[in-house]
């Protein structure tokens, strides 16, 4: 029998279901980045015409089509730019939020800084001018992407303003917010495949109509990601620990978070019947 006393942790030792749910976290990360690179791969296939077909939205402008408006022109070349610079914004984003980059080679962050603000001033603008001359495919969804829109310009606008007067701390929470608005388009997509898979398309509308979900989608795929970057900022400087009869709730809610996040970026990206993965997957050779 062994009468020893049990071993205390050392101070500052973390329990093993925080160390658990930091894992948890960073494996979030990971397959965030993957599938964000994805994401920006196919909008790069997709708007230079390398896969089965190009944006419906602004095929007139690749193909060479006639344009009788001023508005179609306007249409064609908004959409153009905001898918043009929404790759920008998709794919310059590690440089931009990395602390080693930031710190050990800060003409590279101010640089790619200024590229991401300009990219997030002309796809919101560019994505306006669409919404303004065209529409969405409903005007429930126009007013929502004019909202989604504007506050991405927004973001981009003040991560500048406090960047050039030197108050870092504004500077950077605008910046978290900004990528948090970038997030919106690639999150939509997985959603929008989640739902359907998972609930067998349970509030969406059928044909021209729309259901519960497809007005609520317009607003789930922006606005938790900016209550969440809120949150983020607010507590940035803070280590939390979750009190212990907490913290196997949480460890379950972000496995089954996690597990869904997954399964959406697979189906989205790397099936034959995803928005991503039907175009990826033929450039790869396998569609």
């Amino acid at each position: 029998m062994n009468l020893s006393p049990a071993r205390a942790r050392p101070p500052g030792a973390d329990a093993p279901e925080q160390r658990l749910l930091r894992g948890l976290g960073r494996t979030f990360q990971l397959l965030a980045l993957v599938g964000l690179v994805a994401f920006g791969l196919y909008i790069v296939l997709r708007a230079a015409g390398a896969s089965q077909r190009n944006f419906d939205q602004w095929r007139a402008l690749v193909d060479g089509l006639a344009m009788p408006t001023a508005a179609d022109w306007i249409a064609n070349l908004g959409i153009g730019l905001h898918f043009a610079m929404g790759t920008v914004l998709v794919l310059a984003w590690p440089i931009l939020l990395s602390p080693r980059i930031r710190s050990r080679h800060r003409g590279v962050h101010r640089w790619t800084g200024r590229v991401y603000v300009s990219a997030g001033v002309l796809a919101g603008a560019g994505g306006m001018s669409f919404i303004l001359t065209h529409g969405a495919y409903t005007p429930a969804a126009s007013i929502a992407f004019g909202l989604w829109g504007a506050v991405m310009m927004l973001c981009a606008v003040m991560a500048f303003v406090h960047a050039r007067a030197k108050r870092f701390d504004r500077h950077r929470a605008w910046a978290i917010r900004l990528f948090a608005m970038v997030l919106g388009s690639w999150v939509f997509d997985l959603e929008i495949r989640a739902w359907k898979d998972l609930t067998g398309g349970l509030g969406m509308g059928a044909g021209d109509t729309s259901g519960p979900f497809d007005y609520a989608i317009l607003y789930l795929f922006f606005v938790p990601n900016l209550l969440v970057a809120e949150c983020f900022i607010r507590n940035l400087h803070r280590r939390i620990t979750l009190p212990r009869r907490w913290a196997w709730p949480a460890i379950a809610g972000v496995a089954l978070a996690g597990g869904v996040f997954a399964y959406a970026v697979v189906m989205v990206t790397a099936t034959s019947t995803g928005k991503y993965g039907k175009h990826l997957l033929q450039a790869l050779g396998s569609g």
